[in-house]
């Protein structure tokens, strides 16, 4: 759970969210789309650059991006397997 905290930390500081509330948004919440945070493709691009300089994670297959990335607790459960920071 605290890593869910921190990537919402992580997203709020770095990703234009348009003030949307991260409050309300928990393990199942999907990240993209409009059901979720909203992000969009560029934004992917940036979440990838910001999990590898804080916890050294590399993601290079845009498959596995796809699947990392399907909602907050798929992508907490990645860095907490793979961090390296």
């Amino acid at each position: 759970m605290q890593t869910i905290e921190e990537l919402k930390q992580l997203i709020a500081a770095n990703i234009d969210l348009g003030g949307a509330d991260l409050s309300g948004f928990d393990a199942a919440s999907p990240i993209f789309g409009e059901k979720g945070l909203g992000l969009d493709s560029l934004d992917a691009v940036e979440m990838i650059m910001l999990l590898q300089k804080k916890y050294g994670i590399t993601i290079e297959n845009m498959q596995q991006g796809r699947e990392i990335f399907k909602d907050l607790g798929t992508l907490a459960a990645y860095v907490d397997a793979n961090r390296k920071k």
